[in-house]
């Protein structure tokens, strides 16, 4: 199976996992923006907002989506769910060909339904490295 990783970050850490995934698998890395400004206080209370009131965001990818590969999507968790620019993606390109990661400080995402899988990486569990192998030996069937 061929892969593209996909990810939404607005700290940095979910685009650094994302990169992991990609460069193990070979994979092109495509980045979704959503043109917002998240950074600091004030924009992680936004991202909060937007997110707890299914608020929409246009979004722009870096470049096109291949609809033969499967997609290994990486956004973090806002409120509970994924970030809106996240959700504004899944919109368009549909869940049944997503293999979900999501991460977060310290909590799980609610909505897991309709995924080829979904996997949490929590910072506060100190396992990322081990989680992005799960990933790729147990979703993906990825052996090097």
């Amino acid at each position: 199976m061929s892969y593209q990783v996909i990810f939404f970050t607005r700290t940095g850490n979910s685009k650094r996992i994302a990169s992991k995934i990609a460069q193990s698998l070979q994979a092109s890395l495509i980045e979704i923006s959503d043109h917002k400004n998240w950074k600091g206080l004030i924009g992680y209370i936004r991202a909060g907002f937007f997110s707890t009131v299914d608020k929409k965001v246009k979004i722009t990818i870096s470049e096109e989506v291949d609809q033969t590969k499967d997609i290994i999507l990486v956004t973090p968790l806002w409120a509970g769910g994924t970030a809106p620019a996240a959700r504004a993606f899944l919109a368009l390109h549909g869940r049944n060909h997503t293999h979900l990661v999501v991460t977060s400080i310290g909590s799980v995402v609610k909505d897991r339904t309709g995924y080829l899988s979904v996997t949490d990486i929590v910072k506060r569990d100190g396992n990322e490295d081990e989680k992005i192998t799960y990933i790729l030996n147990t979703h993906l069937n990825y052996n090097k």
